[in-house]
């Protein structure tokens, strides 16, 4: 009603796993399980509505605005880790809609911390940005703070480089609070990628910070209302 132009829909990123119907079929840090929120909106508001991934909404914003290439991986740090895939200009989603989900992906045999989910040594409890920031305040120096950002980017190159050397990615785009990810943990991200694939095939593989700032998703989320009602990407 307060809009003077046509509205094509509504677009949502949710955290979660979520189907191609809108539905979240898990997002644990809501609570939602099985929650039809993509038929629930277009009830509530008698317009299209495009649920999806928020980390998949970010992915799509960064190959549609951010110049991200057609083979891209996102990852999405923020309270968890999620990722979303881009594979030949086209999003990926996976056999049940968890593409890219890689923040409960146990990272080496060397334990770890406790995650959340209960297992040791988690991605996300290595990377996501309250574990990172306990890990900080209560690091002595900066050459202690270093560390946990550089041990936080090596597990992320090492979660990263089986994904890279399986699906040939050109790049690897972070989000996130910047502080946390620019610098110190990007480049040892990067180095222990470059490590641990083929230089023949893998040393042009970038891993860089998104420019789209805090709006990704809420670009993305648009991008998806654009191409689901217009077929435009």
């Amino acid at each position: 009603a307060s809009t003077d132009r046509p509205l094509l829909g509504i677009g949502v990123g949710s955290p979660g796993v979520v189907d191609l119907a809108g539905t979240v079929l898990s997002a644990p840090n809501l609570a939602w399980h099985d929650l039809p929120l993509q038929r629930d909106l277009e009830a509530r508001f008698g317009v299209p509505v495009v649920v999806a991934n928020d980390a998949n909404a970010a992915a799509l914003a960064e190959h549609s605005f951010g110049g991200g290439s057609g083979d891209m991986m996102l990852i999405a740090i923020g309270h968890g880790v999620g990722g979303g895939l881009v594979l030949g200009g086209r999003s990926l989603f996976g056999s049940r809609f968890a593409a890219g989900e890689i923040g409960h992906v146990t990272v080496g045999t060397d334990g770890g911390p406790t995650c959340a989910c209960g297992k040791q040594g988690c991605l996300e409890a290595w990377l996501s940005a309250p574990r990172l920031e306990e890990a900080l305040s209560l690091a002595e120096d900066d050459e202690a703070r270093t560390a946990v950002l550089v041990a936080a980017g090596t597990r992320l190159g090492i979660a990263l480089a089986p994904v890279v050397g399986a699906l040939d990615l050109s790049e690897v785009v972070l989000t996130g609070p910047r502080h946390l990810i620019d610098g110190d943990l990007a480049e040892a991200a990067l180095r222990t990628l470059r490590l641990r694939t083929l230089p023949q095939f893998h040393d042009h593989v970038e891993v860089r910070q998104s420019s789209l700032g805090a709006d990704i998703v809420l670009r993305g989320a648009a991008a998806g209302v654009v191409s689901a009602r217009l077929g435009v990407s």
